[in-house]
C-alpha cells in the first residue's frame, strides 16, 4: 500500500499496519523538527511544544490506542513565535500534514512522499495550498524573515 488512498480502501489493512504508520509518522515528525532546528538562523531557537493527542479514524477502527505526538515551537529574540503541530496522518494525496501558525496566519507542511518512503516535505500558505515549495534551509530562512 503505497498511498493513503490505497491504504484507506484496502481490505488487508490491520492494527499492526496502523501502528507501524503511526510510529513512522512520529519518526518523520521528529526528523522534520530536528532538521528545522538545525537550520534556524541566528536569533531563533527551537523548543519542544506541548504534545497533541492523535487518535484518527483508522486508529479507532482498529483499536489502536491514542498517542501523544510531538510539536515544535520556534522563538525569536524579538518575541515572535511559530508553532508547528501535526494535523493528521491520513490525508488523501499526502503522507501527513503539519499545521504551522505564525502571526495569526496558517501554513501547511505536507509530506508528499509515498508511505514509508523518505519524506518529501513541502510547504504552502493555507489559503494557497497548491503553491507548494520544498522545505529547505533557504525556504525556512525566507519564511522566518
Amino acid at each position: 500500500m503505497n498511498t493513503v488512498l490505497d491504504e484507506v480502501t484496502s481490505e488487508s489493512i490491520d492494527a499492526h499496519h496502523v501502528r507501524r504508520r503511526v510510529d513512522d509518522w512520529e519518526s518523520r515528525l521528529n526528523g522534520l523538527y530536528s532538521m528545522i532546528g538545525d537550520w534556524l538562523p541566528d536569533g531563533w531557537e527551537a523548543r519542544e511544544g506541548e504534545p497533541v493527542l492523535m487518535h484518527e479514524k483508522l486508529m479507532r477502527k482498529f483499536g489502536v490506542a491514542a498517542k501523544r505526538m510531538p510539536t515544535l515551537e520556534l522563538h525569536s529574540r524579538a518575541g515572535q513565535i511559530v508553532k508547528l503541530a501535526p494535523h493528521a496522518l491520513w490525508i488523501i494525496g499526502n503522507n501527513g500534514r503539519v499545521d504551522v501558525k505564525r502571526d495569526g496566519r496558517r501554513y501547511l507542511i505536507v509530506d508528499a512522499a509515498e508511505n514509508f518512503d523518505e519524506p518529501d516535505w513541502q510547504a504552502a500558505p493555507a489559503e494557497h495550498r497548491s503553491d507548494r515549495k520544498a522545505v529547505t534551509r533557504g525556504w525556512l530562512r525566507r519564511f522566518l524573515q
